[in-house]
């Protein structure tokens, strides 16, 4: 069919990155729900491809094997709330207002917030791909609050019942561990934005 007079056309290269993108988003896509249902262990890279609609040697082209996959799955995560919700440290009550804001986030994709979870729990052994990850991700929240936290303190902002700021960290950060699961399993029961707001309350004098 001829294209209409004046129409733009797309250079083949452009065509094909569209194209390229496309299908690493739907191969992530099926990573996600892979990895949700069985865990990163029970996964094969045949069954993502196969949710894919692609062959394995078609995703082996995008991905080379399976731990480079849920890099892929957990860094298109990570980036993607960390765009829509900046974290800035040096200011307390601005960085204890993205944490509730990040959860948030979490709730407009909550098959992505329970992959994440049982990666997590998976990544506990040493061995694990995503052990580093994991490792890193939590001592970026601790640096975050820490930072944070030292803001207050100066700004006398810091509630008089935080006395040691590196415990106080590690508290915040471990904070949607126990609450994601139970918010996960039973929605109705744990409104998990409140919950987490109420938390963090308890750190600073001023209304978050």
């Amino acid at each position: 069919m001829p294209l209409s007079e004046g129409a733009p056309v797309r250079p083949k290269v452009g065509r094909q990155a569209e194209n390229r993108a496309r299908r690493r988003t739907e191969i992530l896509d099926a990573a996600v729900a892979a990895f949700t249902e069985k865990g990163f262990n029970g996964t094969s890279l045949r069954d993502v491809a196969a949710r894919a609609g692609l062959t394995h040697p078609g995703l082996a082209h995008h991905f080379a094997d399976k731990a480079a996959l849920l890099e892929g799955v957990l860094d298109r995560r990570s980036a993607a709330a960390l765009a829509a919700v900046p974290v800035d440290p040096h200011d307390g009550m601005a960085m204890l207002r993205s944490l509730v804001g990040l959860t948030e986030h979490d709730l407009t994709d909550p098959d992505g917030l329970r992959m994440f979870r049982v990666v997590s729990a998976e990544a506990l052994a040493p061995a694990h791909p995503a052990h580093g990850y994991f490792r890193r991700w939590y001592a970026q929240v601790r640096s975050w609050a820490r930072t944070g936290l030292a803001d207050l303190e100066r700004r006398e902002l810091l509630a008089p019942a935080v006395v040691d700021l590196d415990a106080a960290a590690a508290q915040i950060a471990g904070m949607r561990d126990g609450l994601d699961p139970q918010w996960l399993l039973d929605p109705d029961a744990v409104d998990l934005v409140v919950v987490v707001r109420a938390h963090l309350q308890t750190y600073c004098t001023e209304r978050l």
